[in-house]
Formats: C-alpha cells, structure tokens, sequence
C-alpha cells in the first residue's frame, strides 16, 4: 500500500512507572544521564534513511524497547530519581490513512537507577515504588496503552512527528493521554518511535507523598507529574 506519512506510536507509556513529585507547576525532565544508549540522537547519515511506515501489521521488539522513568522532590536541588519499566507486548496495525495499536508494560520490571541523594537506596526505593501506595503491582502487574488517533504534524513530512492521543490504563483506572512522537521506518525495516512526555499520577489515584493532598510536607513533598522517555522497537508481520 505504499508509504504513509503516519507515525504510530505508543505509550507506554506508559507507562510505566515512575518517582512522583509534586506541586503540578513543576515540571520534571529526564536528566540527561537517563539511559543514554535508548534515547540517543540519530546522526545525519541515518537521518537521511528515515522513511515513512509502510502500512501492515507490526509486532513490538520488547527487547529493543524500554521506557524510562524520572521524578524528583522539587523542594531538595538536585533530588531526581530515574529508572527503567520493560514491554511485555505489543502490536500496531498501520492502514493507508489511519493506525490504531495497544501496549502492555510490565509494572513489576520497574527498576531504579543510582539514588544520588540516598546512596545504596535503590533496592529499598524499588519496593517503595512497587508497593500499594503508589502502583501496587502486585495487584495491578500491567499497564497498558491504547492508541486512539494519530494526527501528523504539520512538518511531519520531513519530520517524521505526529501527535498520539490514546487511552493509558494504570492501578485499575483509564485516562486520555496525549503527546507527540517521532516515527519513522529504518533501512533495514524496522520500525522505531521515540518521545518524551509527561503524566500527573495523581489523575490514576497515587497520591502519596503529594502537596496537593497532603498538608505539612515540606521538602518531603513529591512531584505529581512523573517524566516518561520512550523508545519502540517493531518488526513487520
């Protein structure tokens, strides 16, 4: 069917997982250092084989795929944590006009990177992290992403970017998620999609630790919007 100028891609995510910090106004950004080998920039060689995806049916490479993770305590300079959360599956049916796809991601693989204020804390931040006050993955082990609507940009063409809108369902609760992603079809015919966004846990009903509902925190309260850096891996069926 030929090239189209769609970008399909998910998530997660995603998902995934995540240290929450709080008042809504502070922003989170992915620290540089956060899985550099994942989010690294395509030089101007392989930039030049990017291509729009050619309509089929693509399986996810969850081997080839991660989200990253990072949150902070804004009140405490420099306190941002950061980790990883795997795939387990997923799949994305691209048509001549349209795309439609779902992710699941696999809570109980969320992992914690260095613990800079609190050294040797990663174990004990992980299981903090996966215990019922924040996402619980004992009763919720997956979460999943359902994209609902692709639309591209307006350079899209050159660009490969297109703005996802979509269905995340995490701790038993479903809410829109929206943001931009680059999508492009490799020489060897691979598929790959990369984005950064943002998500307020506490709209999935993990609060703790947050200044919006609790009072008295101080330099203990915990940034709502978690920051997600995703990179999607897919073959073609």
């Amino acid at each position: 069917m030929g090239k189209i100028t769609i970008f399909i891609g998910g998530l997660i995510i995603l998902v995934a997982g995540w240290l929450l910090f709080s008042a809504d106004n502070n922003k989170v950004e992915v620290p540089a250092g956060a899985n550099v080998e994942q989010e690294q920039v395509m030089d101007e060689d392989d930039a030049d084989e990017r291509t729009a995806i050619t309509a089929g049916s693509y399986a996810v490479d969850t081997e080839k795929s991660i989200v990253n993770w990072s949150g902070k305590k804004p009140l405490i300079d420099g306190y941002i944590n950061t980790g990883e959360i795997s795939l387990s599956e997923g799949s994305i049916e691209v048509l001549e006009n349209d795309a439609t796809g779902s992710f699941v991601i696999a809570m109980d693989t969320l992992t914690v990177g260095l613990t800079a204020k609190k050294p040797d804390q990663e174990t004990a931040l992980e299981g903090h992290l996966k215990g019922d006050r924040w996402f619980d993955v004992a009763a919720y082990p997956t979460a999943t992403f359902v994209i609902n609507k692709l639309t591209p940009k307006a350079d899209s063409a050159t660009t490969f970017t297109y703005t996802i809108e979509g269905d995340l369902t995490l701790k038993g609760q479903t809410h829109p998620v929206t943001f931009d992603a680059v999508i492009y079809e490799n020489a060897d015919g691979t598929i790959r999609a990369e984005a950064t966004t943002e998500i307020d846990r506490t709209k999935w009903g993990i609060t703790a630790g947050s200044a919006s509902f609790f009072d008295n925190l101080a330099d203990n309260a915990i940034d709502n919007m978690i920051a997600l850096s995703f990179t999607l891996v897919a073959t073609k069926q």
